[in-house]
């Protein structure tokens, strides 16, 4: 496949010695990437001239740029019936789209329908709470989507398992919350590691999203999370889903979004209870991102 292949940055959390944003930057492109993937502590606590820096950097980098976390809070939650938060959600997820627009992000991604784990409680009712929260999030989305338009941003959809998330956990849900909200700036993002848990097969549902002309983009990693590499057999089947990309068309990024080091700040929410990778092996990661970019293009 000749699509660009990109790496989040998350992916160097929790390495000895930490690693700053320049040197993300460095790894990222001598990794072999085309695109690098930036999550909001990377840019949004930037000046708007630190911003520019930033940018050009990584563009002098031979790098485009995705963005990947909408930051909603209990304060901010387009999901909520509290109207206060609600708009206040509404307002966070059009700053974060003219901060994309900034750091010149055509994909800015993550969970804007609601808030990143978290699920009922043992005494909610769950459905009920569910069509709830649903309908908050496309009014308030309705509205986000306009401004995606205007700013020329997609809003991406990513669509998450159900120990994250519960309002959307399939590309037939996320589809019908697409569909509601009616606006061709507002699509998914689709992630094989979700994907492995919640798709009957992950080839029908990339297929379904492109089909209805919802498909923004496509995370990639293994069942567990690693780096896929092409070396032996895993759960997941590359080569029907490379074979669905072609034949669907696609033209878009796959960003890597492995979590291998259980020190980083993302393993106890992730629940990575295991060292999978070294984190004082720099070279090692890279060389693992590299073999990945690799195998992609093979496909």
């Amino acid at each position: 496949m000749q699509n660009n292949v990109g790496l989040q940055t998350a992916y160097w959390s929790g390495t000895t010695p930490a690693l700053d944003i320049h040197q993300i930057i460095e790894l990222t492109k001598k990794a072999n990437m085309d695109t690098i993937e930036l999550k909001a502590g990377d840019f949004v606590p930037l000046t708007t001239e630190g911003r520019a820096a930033l940018r050009k950097e990584i563009e002098d980098a031979g790098l485009s740029i995705t963005i990947n976390g909408t930051g909603l809070r209990p304060e901010r939650d387009v999901s909520s019936s509290d109207e206060e938060s609600h708009k206040a959600g509404i307002k966070h997820l059009c700053h974060m789209l003219d901060l994309s627009k900034e750091m010149g992000a055509k994909l800015f991604s993550g969970i804007p329908y609601g808030l990143w784990n978290t699920r009922p409680g043992a005494d909610d009712d769950a459905i009920e709470m569910k069509k709830e929260r649903r309908a908050n999030a496309i009014r308030g989305l309705k509205e986000v989507a306009k401004h995606a338009e205007e700013v020329k941003v997609v809003l991406c959809l990513e669509i998450v398992n159900r120990f994250e998330q519960y309002i959307a956990n399939t590309a037939e849900e996320g589809i019908a919350i697409c569909e509601e909200i009616n606006n061709p700036y507002c699509k998914l993002l689709l992630d094989t590691f979700h994907m492995n848990i919640e798709e009957d097969y992950i080839p029908d549902a990339i297929r379904a999203a492109s089909d209805k002309g919802y498909l923004g983009y496509i995370h990639i990693g293994e069942a567990n999370r690693k780096i896929p590499n092409g070396e032996k057999k895993t759960n997941i089947d590359w080569k029907a889903i490379a074979a669905t990309i072609k034949d669907i068309g696609y033209e878009g990024p796959f960003i890597m979004e492995p979590f291998v080091l259980e020190s980083s700040s993302s393993a106890k929410s992730i629940s990575l209870w295991r060292a999978i990778k070294d984190g004082t092996d720099i070279d090692g990661l890279v060389a693992d991102a590299a073999a990945g970019v690799k195998f992609f293009k093979s496909l």
